[in-house]
């Protein structure tokens, strides 16, 4: 054979040796993660989507989708006991997604794996999931609270927690959702005295973005033509990037529209600005200390704390994802409790009876709704809870394992991605019987109950003492004790918050705005679905009806 043949011969036996060479190693890979990993035995979450299956990924929305796949797999698999306290989906890199299907694990997540380490410099053993922190990278141009982690991460919640706290949230913010809550009430009271259909949906967002807005600016009147109109700020599915880059290029296509939001939040900043800085001013005058000045919106607090730079970036960054957190989570919830409740006239029986016994027969004074009476309304409470437990605004949370980490007695290899499974734990039958019920008395403590007679018909309707107030959390939520049984669904905690130190900022926002507009509305008004109307769930990061909620009011 001479130099020239022996020379092809050698290329083209280097041709085919690397592919070879990238498939043994390829093979080797796959055969470590998956095989030798301590998840080798788990079993395997029946994942229909090839995006769940193999590269576990979460689906991005599709509006021709007929059914929320997403939820149906989370359900199948929450409800299979063969299937807890954990399953896993292998991506074709060999890498494990874990869902976790236990309150347990949920909080061995949450509250033990997101807790600050120990050692100085060291992660937390999980952290907020990778994926969607460069989504919302993407999404609002830069570093914000929802997508920073570590100190980074830990400075920004030092500051926006204090004034999302019931002592300073609920004098601020009561007269302003009691007021918009009865303009929401005139609106309700218009169409049913012309017998027009609403869709609340649209609706709630409206308040919502209102009630969010006043709260973060201290304003209710804000220059919403920087935007084009007000509803253009709920434009974030329009513009949301599901292209993973962080480059220009990749977001040339919704950053006019991001800015434009951006221009608004910075308008809507020089306001608080001077509304901070007339404060300040008095509170100077009048020597108050610093640890004891109550500022009137949560941009003021950041101007207060000194920590944001002069330019703003970070404080907009912050603003934007804080609204984008809450005003479509708030909106679809109160959505969801009026389709349930305008399918059973019992129910709005029974919120009417308790409501009307604290609030008084309408008009009601928007100062003289209280987080005080509110507490005497546990029905109402019992309305948002098991509607958040039917319709999770968030249907599973997603982290990074950092280092390996117990989950419910499994071992979860670092490199793991984690979906802590809110859907199927609530629409487990183990924990609530029956789960495709719409059942507020779950949520009601029976040794709180007392029964009491009213005196129009003599029906008995329960009612109880506060069990979840404005002025202190719900200590279930981080306790160590994950035994939850049908005796005790009362105790589950706020999944749909989250758990831990990243407990959601705006609990009590949402829970002030649907405890007010749920108990007013039942004061007034019956409600009754459009004949042929849907109600499905479709998520979309957040979970929203599908079809909107179509319903009519008519006065008492």
């Amino acid at each position: 054979m001479d130099k020239s043949s022996t020379l092809k011969h050698a290329n083209f036996n280097g041709v085919y040796a690397i592919p070879v060479l990238i498939t043994v190693a390829y093979i080797c890979l796959y055969y470590k993660r998956r095989y030798l990993s301590p998840l080798a035995s788990a079993p395997l979450a029946p994942a229909d989507h090839f995006l769940v299956k193999y590269f576990g990924m979460v689906p991005p929305p599709n509006e021709a989708e007929k059914a929320d796949t997403l939820s149906r797999f989370l359900i199948r698999v929450g409800q299979d006991p063969s299937l807890s306290p954990i399953s896993v989906c292998w991506s074709i890199m060999g890498k494990p997604l874990v869902i976790v299907n236990t309150l347990k694990g949920i909080k061995d997540v949450l509250v033990d794996g997101q807790a600050r380490s120990k050692v100085k410099g060291k992660p937390s053993k999980v952290q907020r999931g990778n994926l969607i922190r460069l989504i919302q990278n993407l999404v609002f141009g830069g570093k914000s609270l929802n997508n920073v982690i570590g100190e980074e991460w830990r400075w920004r919640r030092h500051i926006l927690l204090p004034p999302f706290q019931p002592k300073h949230l609920v004098p601020k913010l009561m007269p302003y959702v009691a007021k918009r809550t009865g303009d929401l009430l005139q609106l309700f009271e218009n169409h049913a005295n012309s017998g027009k259909v609403l869709e609340l949906d649209e609706l709630f967002m409206d308040l919502t973005m209102d009630v969010i807005n006043y709260y973060l600016y201290g304003r209710s009147e804000l220059n919403y033509n920087v935007v084009g109109g007000r509803q253009n700020l709920k434009s974030v599915e329009v513009w949301l990037p599901f292209g993973i880059n962080k480059t220009s290029w990749a977001q040339r296509s919704f950053k006019p529209a991001r800015d434009k939001l951006k221009m608004f939040i910075k308008d809507s900043l020089d306001y608080a600005l001077q509304d901070y800085r007339e404060d300040s001013k008095n509170f100077d005058e009048q020597g108050v200390p610093e640890k004891q000045r109550s500022y009137k919106s949560v941009a003021a607090c950041a101007f207060a704390s000194g920590s944001y730079h002069e330019d703003q970036v970070d404080l907009i960054n912050d603003l934007l994802s804080l609204t984008f957190a809450g005003y479509d989570t708030t909106a679809h919830t109160l959505a969801f409790a009026f389709s349930e409740l305008a399918r059973n006239p019992q129910l709005q029986d029974d919120l009417f009876h308790q409501v009307r016994s604290v609030l008084g027969p309408p008009p009601v004074a928007p100062e003289s709704i209280t987080p005080e009476k509110l507490a005497q309304m546990p029905l109402v409470t019992a309305v948002f809870r098991e509607t958040l437990r039917k319709y999770p605004a968030v249907v599973f949370i997603p982290v990074h394992v950092n280092s390996d980490t117990v989950v419910d007695g499994s071992i979860v290899p670092g490199g793991s991605e984690i979906w802590c499974n809110v859907r199927g734990v609530q629409m487990n039958p183990a924990i609530f019987p029956n789960p495709e019920k719409f059942d507020p008395t779950r949520w009601l403590r029976p040794q709180d109950r007392v029964e009491s007679t009213d005196g129009d018909n003599n029906n008995k309707i329960h009612q109880e003492n506060a069990f979840d107030t404005l002025t202190s959390s719900n200590n279930s939520n981080n306790s160590k004790d994950s035994t939850i049984t049908p005796d005790t669904q009362y105790n589950f905690p706020d999944l749909s918050f989250t758990l831990g130190q990243h407990a959601c900022l705006g609990k009590n926002l949402a829970i002030l705005e649907l405890r007010t507009v749920i108990a007013c509305v039942m004061n007034q008004f019956t409600c009754r679905l459009k004949e042929g109307s849907v109600i499905d769930t479709m998520v979309v990061l957040t979970t929203k009806p599908r079809f909107g909620v179509w319903v009519y009011f008519e006065k008492r």
